[in-house]
């Protein structure tokens, strides 16, 4: 079997590292010229978004770490903790969305999308980081 290649390592790696949080990609989404924008309520949720994702590309490293070195006894821990983390996560998107005027995702949508970012993380993430994925509300 032929080694990875250097640079193919490299632009994984890269690419891993800028994953954006769901708090972070609802402010990409918000539409700067909205009255709600300006407002205090606004501002205030915004303001903690920066937090998740720093989590979010820890949580890619630590996860896979702790299974590395636990083994099979973390899996429970690492899932439930990654779990906690993606609700928070869409929580303050979706606190980011009702206060500054973007469209918040239904709680369903909300649900399917941590379901999958656990599964994805717990699926994936002893082998490859991968990035979250964000549930399309309908």
């Amino acid at each position: 079997m032929k080694p990875w290649h250097p640079s193919l390592a490299l632009t994984l790696v890269c690419m891993l590292a800028g994953c954006a949080s769901h708090s972070s990609k609802m402010i990409g989404k918000l539409q700067d010229k909205n009255p709600k924008f300006a407002t205090a309520a606004c501002q205030k949720a915004r303001q903690n978004a920066g937090v998740h994702d720093d989590v979010q590309n820890a949580k890619m490293w630590v996860g896979p770490s702790v299974l590395l070195l636990a083994g099979p006894l973390a899996i429970v821990p690492v899932f439930l903790s990654g779990l906690g983390l993606n609700t928070a996560d869409q929580m303050q998107a979706n606190d980011i969305a009702k206060n500054c005027g973007g469209t918040a995702l239904p709680q369903d949508a909300v649900a399917k999308s941590v379901a999958v970012d656990s599964a994805l993380s717990l699926g994936l993430g002893a082998v490859v980081p991968m990035p979250s994925l964000q549930a399309n509300a309908p």
